[in-house]
């Protein structure tokens, strides 16, 4: 599999000799994204978190996720600030410190800027693209709890306390980069726990539960049981966590 060296990031939205900053046509144009074939699979997961029952069948339509978390440098160009806690990790590591709302906000102005299309992925395509399309996996591509360290950036002095560049960590079977760790990463739907019984097709939860928003995959901070592919955590829309844990990953319907 060839691998993409997320330092691109940095040479393309770098002020060099005088030129300005990217627009945010230029940041869609340079996110990579990763086709994820439709399918079904059991969503969430026994013997962990209550909140990850009950486990049910749930089917997804094809989708493109990025093949990285939005980094710092991306942010900046749409944003025109940027918003981590981590800013000296540099334009490669991944945007912290962002709401959902802030996010949204994130994707609209891309959408403007660069075309159009791009949006939050559901909780289901989430964790279904974590697992390498809906694949019987605890940890991204199918690792040992021993084998986590080889895909995520996860139980905080381990990490050296901090984010990482994106990419520097092995992907998953889809060839998606830190699924697990590093930052924890805003999905579209609202939580509800435990799982609601429909729909079953194409669930985005946006009714019922609390008034809080999903964050999956865990960050830098998380021991290796809040890194696996079915961990939930929620927020208020508005919150913004000062400790650098969360940012946001982007996802596409084919042919926008």
């Amino acid at each position: 599999m060839t691998r993409r060296n997320p330092v691109f990031v940095a040479v393309a939205f770098a002020i060099v000799g005088g030129l300005p900053a990217a627009h945010g046509s230029d940041v869609a144009a340079g996110i990579e994204m990763v086709r994820v074939p439709g399918g079904c699979y059991p969503m969430g997961s026994a013997g962990y978190e209550k909140h990850e029952l009950p486990v049910h069948e749930v089917c997804v339509d094809s989708f493109d996720i990025g093949k990285y978390e939005i980094t710092q440098a991306q942010w900046k160009a749409v944003m025109g600030t940027n918003a981590s806690k981590f800013d000296t990790c540099g334009d490669t590591c991944p945007v912290d410190q962002v709401s959902w709302l802030q996010a949204q906000e994130f994707v609209r102005k891309l959408n403007v800027q660069g075309g159009g299309g791009f949006r939050l992925p559901t909780e289901a395509e989430w964790e279904y693209a974590c697992r390498s399309g809906g694949k019987r996996e605890t940890w991204p591509g199918g690792v040992s709890a021993e084998q986590v360290f080889d895909v995520a950036w996860f139980n905080k002095a381990s990490a050296g306390d901090r984010t990482h560049p994106v990419g520097t960590k092995k992907p998953n079977g889809l060839g998606i980069h830190d699924m697990a760790g590093n930052v924890w990463e805003w999905v579209q739907d609202k939580f509800v726990s435990p799982y609601p019984a429909s729909p079953t097709k194409n669930p985005r939860i946006e009714a019922g539960g609390e008034d809080k928003r999903v964050i999956r995959g865990g960050s830098w901070n998380q021991k290796v049981n809040y890194v696996r592919c079915a961990i939930r955590g929620r927020y208020e829309p508005e919150f913004v966590d000062r400790s650098g844990r969360i940012g946001l990953g982007v996802a596409r319907d084919p042919g926008s």
